[in-house]
């Protein structure tokens, strides 16, 4: 065998599974609808300052319908995909017989790296970076037998009860370090905070109207720490690799025991997820909606997220996966998005920029919630498009390129 033979090559087209790119893209879509509310000012703009033909009847309903279905949901199938990707990368290495850590780390550190630039220097919703950090400790767990794995994945995803535990009644508030920090450098660098109930808060209205890049820039360092903050508050780092260690479960199932194409099993899956998740999630959104501030509303809050954002979300994975068994010509337009997943989430960030903050366009806080949303869409359908278009020519979205090459240290070909 020669030296080029030697060399492990990045996944071919033919090598693809078509329904997890399909899944991928829609759930980054489905983040994009969640993430677009924060961009878009509407939680930091008072209600009087959006632009009346852009405010709805179906405003509020929609809200509450959105919050119940999307919220938690699709980043939580995006976790499980990271997991089964992970396995299906293993399992590659183990039949070339290369070792497989070493290139998974190298993947890991060039995606906090993006993650990182992201996170500090444009948005506070990153979730690269979280993923990459927990990505050094999942290569830990993929010879871990299947019930374990899940098992383990059970008493993580329970975990934020711990978590509220801890902060809201032993009174250890250890994410508060991180919003003070964020308060502090906001502070340092002369920005004016917010008041409410005595307290001070980073300022979001400033930042959003802001037209200076070298403030936008250091008040996004100011902002990256309430992010830690709300993670840790969130208890989000178990949750998140609980589902990935799922993912490396059905990863092992999809390549060894043909998961996707047991239609029994992912209907068992699809009932019990939905039927469990859905009543919950219902019941949290009222909470959340109408529940008030009190620490018992917040301890019912942790509990219904935990009981019911998960199943759901496997729920999800499950019902999409018989549809594409049955009708893959239906969800087959949006493979391409899934296939460029990086190169469109961080677009979305570009493009929301561009839109709404006053760099751009300007638009932050004017637009009621349906309108958000027609953006969002929108926005998608444009990327179905562009991600059809560039794939029809190249390999690789242009970021996935960059990253493919960093992480294997090798040119590759992007063109086809």
């Amino acid at each position: 065998m020669n030296q080029t033979d030697n060399q492990l090559k990045p996944t071919q087209i033919a090598e693809r599974i078509d329904f997890l790119d399909v899944l991928r893209g829609i759930a980054i879509q489905f983040i994009f609808m969640a993430n677009i509310l924060t961009f878009s000012g509407i939680f930091f703009f008072a209600a009087t300052f959006r632009n009346p033909k852009a405010v709805w009847a179906s405003d509020d309903l929609l809200d509450f319908i959105s919050f119940t279905l999307i919220d938690g949901k699709f980043y939580s199938i995006f976790s499980l995909l990271f997991g089964i990707g992970c396995m299906m990368q293993y399992q590659k290495f183990k039949k070339s017989n290369k070792p497989f850590a070493s290139f998974f780390n190298s993947r890991m550190f060039w995606l906090l790296v993006f993650g990182l630039i992201h996170l500090v220097g444009f948005w506070m919703g990153d979730i690269l970076t979280l993923y990459a950090l927990l990505g050094f400790l999942l290569v830990f767990f993929k010879d871990t037998a299947n019930k374990k794995l899940l098992s383990f994945a059970a008493i993580l995803i329970l975990m934020p009860l711990l978590n509220w535990f801890i902060i809201h009644f032993i009174k250890f508030d250890y994410p508060q370090f991180f919003f003070q920090k964020s308060l502090d450098l906001w502070n340092y660098f002369g920005y004016p905070p917010s008041e409410y109930n005595g307290e001070s808060f980073v300022d979001m209205q400033y930042y959003m109207n802001n037209v200076n890049w070298v403030d936008f820039f250091k008040m996004n360092l100011s902002i990256a720490f309430v992010r830690v903050g709300f993670i840790l508050e969130e208890g989000r780092i178990f949750k998140v690799f609980g589902i990935f260690l799922i993912g490396l479960w059905a990863g092992r199932k999809i390549l060894n025991e043909g998961l996707l194409s047991n239609i029994k099993f992912l209907k068992k899956i699809a009932f019990i997820g939905i039927g469990i998740g859905l009543p919950i999630s219902i019941v949290r959104t009222y909470f959340v909606f109408f529940g008030g501030q009190s620490t018992m509303i917040s301890f019912l809050k942790t509990l219904n997220y935990a009981l019911s954002t998960v199943p759901l979300a496997l729920g999800y994975a499950a019902l999409l996966a018989i549809i594409y068994y049955k009708k893959p010509a239906i969800l087959n337009c949006i493979a391409p998005v899934g296939k460029m997943a990086f190169t469109n989430y961080l677009m979305q960030t570009a493009i929301s920029i561009v839109i709404f903050y006053k760099l751009g366009f300007g638009f932050a806080g004017q637009f009621g919630f349906t309108v958000i949303m027609l953006i969002a869409i929108s926005i998608f359908l444009l990327q179905v498009l562009f991600s059809t278009i560039w794939l029809k020519y190249f390999r690789f979205g242009p970021l996935e390129w960059i990253w493919r090459q960093l992480t294997y240290k090798q040119l590759i070909t992007i063109k086809k």
